[in-house]
């Protein structure tokens, strides 16, 4: 229960590091004009239910800002949207550190906890994956909880940048 306590809090503090985050997208081939609905299709979603919807709100208002309309999974939708959270922790060494006349050799090593959010949009008429967007980045366990629904909102900003892909 505690790790997933921990992993719930990490994802609320995912966007915390802004300038750390990495964002990757991948897709294949596909008439990405040609999807005009979308509807959730299950995924790994988080326990914490304030949390998933936060997410799913975010992913939401993302995809409405990119021309989608969202359907119910029985109206056939163009694609069917998932999302999957990650979490790893790292143990980051800590050496030389220097400032003015302040030169010397420290160490030791820190507890780092790492978060990626990943979203996938398949295909609804062939299966196929036709689009994925991730952010990792380092989590700040020590950020303030009240922040949470607009760093998701940043981090999903960011993921759909490169939505649809330019060929």
């Amino acid at each position: 229960m505690r790790i997933a306590f921990i992993a719930v809090t990490a994802l609320i503090l995912l966007g915390t590091c802004a300038a750390a985050q990495e964002i990757t997208i991948d897709y294949n081939k596909a008439d990405f004009a040609h999807f005009k609905t979308y509807a959730w299709a299950s995924g790994h979603r988080v326990e914490d239910e304030l949390l998933n919807q936060s997410i799913v709100r975010s992913i939401d208002a993302q995809l409405s800002a990119k021309g989608l309309t969202k359907v119910s999974p029985g109206e056939h939708p163009d694609v069917r949207v998932s999302y999957d959270v990650v979490f790893d922790r790292d143990i980051r060494g800590l050496g030389f550190r220097d400032g003015l006349r302040n030169l010397r050799w420290g160490s030791g090593s820190k507890d780092v906890l790492k978060g990626m959010l990943v979203v996938n949009l398949v295909d609804s008429n062939t299966g196929a994956m036709a689009w994925r967007g991730m952010a990792s980045g380092e989590v700040d366990a020590n950020a303030n909880p009240e922040k949470h629904d607009k760093k998701i909102h940043e981090v999903a900003q960011k993921i759909f940048r490169s939505y649809p892909p330019k060929e």
